[in-house]
């Protein structure tokens, strides 16, 4: 690829030189930011777009190419070579996530606008742990959680903070539901969650210091949701045994079926026990923003809730936010630090957003989904939104009419769950499923995840694209069939 150098200058930068074009703001810095920039697009236009979901290149071969490079050598190669030495295998060999075979994992392609807001964030690089470090973004940050609040119908008293994700706002939500609760937490305190429930929560328990048995799972239904009576016999069971009941975590779309709990159910259980309740809504949380959102009613009875923006809504990662009902609530995390907040605020009324995160450094997420929600509105969202969910339930019609794949359910959300059904029996199932979903990445035809259900191994569709349309299915379905067919044969052969 060629690359306009500056003017006068070599792509190695000497000395003296480097600041003035390595750093802003000058305008030699500027023009090379502008240069740098057109050139890493223009790796992206020319290596970004293929038909495979990959390059094909194993772990084995990218291992070898890193470790024939050089990470930091004596005498720098300027920005342009270490673009294209770097750059070029670091866009060729991506999983190309917004590739309509790509349906693996909770991984979604992103948006246009999204993408722009990213240039931004990063090249003015704002910290929002002071407002002094990020005078625009803070203000941005408080706006949107404003607008988001209501819209998830909370009261005036709700608050929020962005987060790194799901795992992150669990644990955040877990920590304040201990400190309400107090010392008695730690020590006898359990959380009742379901048996779908996100593995974040126990992880997020244990690093907290509760007990190795303080998560309790819920039994659940035939579609994935937590069963409300199993919840009331269990924080029956927890109290006649001298436990103390924390929080109920109840999920808005779990990672496999994509199943809701009976959030409106479960927020009576916890008011009449005086429970905190936790809405994990990182997946299912992007109804809220279609014609669906009726199917979270009840969330907004929440203590809190966790919400996605990089899976249903189309964000580069990362970008989840945590809301709480009461903002006040978020008062265990305001820690005294002189040189961030000062007893009298120098600057007047502004945000101190330091103290509702656990975070102190900050990127200003909130920028690309303003970006997003202003280009792309209510209509445009709704439609793409609904869209994957078509696509989830054509999916779901094209497995039932094939006679060589089961349908584990019909899909509440995108992911779709079914299982290659072998002639030679269910042990041959599992072991032929796990071959595939193998080949079809290695050869780079689609990317799919497999999980287990009911013991047996199964595919799953993760269907965040709405480009995934029927046809791409049906041929990722048609070469599962085909690839199945090659090694039922091999195996009568051998």
């Amino acid at each position: 690829m060629n690359v306009t150098l500056l003017p006068g200058k070599q792509a190695r930068v000497m000395d003296d030189e480097l600041s003035s074009v390595i750093l802003g703001p000058g305008v030699a810095a500027q023009a090379a930011y502008r240069q740098a920039m057109e050139a890493a697009v223009a790796m992206i236009a020319e290596n970004a777009s293929r038909h495979s979901i990959h390059s094909g290149v194993n772990a084995d071969g990218l291992r070898g190419f890193l470790a024939a490079l050089e990470v930091c050598p004596e005498r720098g190669t300027g920005v342009f070579a270490a673009l294209e030495e770097i750059g070029i295998p670091a866009v060729r060999h991506a999983l190309d996530v917004g590739n309509p075979a790509t349906m693996a994992h909770l991984h979604c392609p992103v948006a246009v606008p999204a993408l722009a807001a990213e240039v931004l964030i990063s090249a003015t690089n704002q910290s929002l742990d002071s407002w002094d470090q990020s005078p625009f973004a803070t203000l941005v940050e408080e706006r949107v959680l404003a607008w988001l609040t209501a819209f998830c119908g909370l009261s005036a008293e709700a608050g929020g903070s962005f987060t790194s994700g799901g795992s992150q706002s669990n644990m955040t939500a877990l920590y304040l539901a201990a400190e309400r609760h107090g010392a008695v937490a730690r020590s006898r305190g359990v959380i009742f969650a379901s048996e779908q429930a996100h593995f974040s929560i126990r992880k997020s328990a244990s690093i907290l210091g509760f007990a190795g048995d303080a998560v309790i799972a819920v039994a659940t239904d035939d579609e994935g949701r937590m069963s409300a009576a199993a919840l009331r016999t269990a924080i029956e069971n927890a109290t006649g045994h001298g436990r103390a009941p924390v929080a109920v975590v109840a999920t808005a779309g779990t990672t496999d079926l994509g199943a809701i709990d009976p959030l409106a159910d479960i927020a009576d259980l916890a008011a009449s026990h005086g429970l905190w309740l936790h809405v994990d809504a990182a997946y299912g949380g992007g109804l809220l923003f279609s014609r669906h959102r009726h199917r979270l009613a009840g969330m907004e009875r929440a203590d809190s809730i966790a919400l996605d923006f990089h899976k249903m809504l189309f964000q580069p990662i990362s970008c989840g936010v945590l809301l709480l009902g009461d903002g006040a609530n978020f008062s265990p995390l305001a820690t005294k630090a002189d040189y961030l907040n000062p007893e009298v605020s120098i600057f007047g009324d502004v945000p101190n957003l330091v103290e509702s995160s656990v975070q102190t450094t900050r990127r200003s997420d909130a920028l690309k989904v303003l970006m997003t929600l202003r280009s792309i509105g209510c209509e445009g969202l709704d439609a793409l939104v609904c869209k994957t969910l078509d696509n989830a339930t054509s999916a779901a019609e094209a497995i039932r009419a094939r006679a060589y794949l089961h349908l584990a359910q019909q899909p509440s959300l995108s992911t779709v769950l079914f299982r290659y059904v072998s002639p030679h029996g269910a042990e041959r199932s599992d072991e032929l499923t796990l071959t595939i979903r193998t080949e079809l990445f290695r050869t780079g035809v689609a990317a799919l995840a497999t999980t287990v259900l009911d013991g047996r191994v199964h595919f799953k569709l993760t269907l965040l694209n709405p480009n995934s349309t029927p046809d791409v299915i049906g041929r990722v379905l048609d070469a599962i069939g085909d690839m199945a067919r090659e090694l039922e044969n091999d195996h009568v052969r051998t």
